[in-house]
């Protein structure tokens, strides 16, 4: 099944054009090491401060969502946004459908995936909400049960501050605290306490379990 991850970057008119332009180019590059390391993602920028992205694997969609998320956060600080935005970074829904269409050369996202995080997107923003999650075609009962669990990791990441969304988001890239403390040029302890007031056990755990939860056809 593939999925497909519709976003935008929370309160984005509340930068200057010069730091929209700075995250845009930050983040494509990230994009850009998706592609990399994710066979077959993909994903576009558009109307300024909006993302589309294509998962064949749904089974990683969760990870690259939050660390998009996590990365915004990093920068929101930087470029002075405002304080919705160093919160939230982005807001974001996730679909998954058996039977989507996408090509990159013709930079073509159709079918049920993209239809559903692009249209529960534009629900979420006009209720003022962050998170949504769907399966095409599953039961009810069964897309609140995991919509309900994507949120709760959401409102974990959202009480990050700065720094400890720049620890988060190393570790989920497989980076040792060690590393990590050269990276941001802090001390190895700085990273533990950090690593430690962001549950970092509790998010990693709950994002490996969704890695290996089988959503089946329906």
């Amino acid at each position: 099944m593939i999925a497909t991850i519709s976003a935008d970057i929370v309160r984005s008119t509340s930068l200057q054009t010069e730091s929209l332009i700075v995250l845009r180019k930050r983040l494509r590059r990230l994009l850009d090491d998706f592609e990399e390391d994710y066979p077959g993602f993909w994903a576009r920028i558009v109307r300024g401060d909006s993302i589309e992205c294509v998962v064949p694997e749904y089974r990683f969609a969760l990870r690259i969502t939050i660390l998009i998320k996590l990365f915004v956060k990093m920068q929101a600080e930087d470029c002075e946004g405002h304080a919705l935005l160093q919160r939230y970074g982005i807001r974001f829904s996730i679909g998954v459908a058996d039977d989507s269409y996408a090509d990159k050369k013709e930079d073509i996202i159709n079918g049920p995936a993209i239809y559903l995080s692009g249209r529960n997107l534009d629900e979420i923003s006009r209720r003022d909400i962050y998170t949504a999650f769907e399966v095409n075609e599953a039961p009810i009962a069964f897309n609140r049960l995991l919509d309900s669990y994507v949120a709760l990791l959401s409102n974990l990441v959202d009480s990050y501050s700065s720094k400890q969304a720049a620890v988060v988001f190393y570790k989920l890239l497989g980076y040792k605290e060690v590393d990590i403390s050269k990276r941001l040029n802090v001390s190895q302890a700085a990273v533990n306490r950090r690593s430690t007031g962001a549950q970092w056990g509790l998010l990693n755990t709950a994002i490996k379990d969704f890695e290996g939860f089988e959503i089946k056809k329906i």
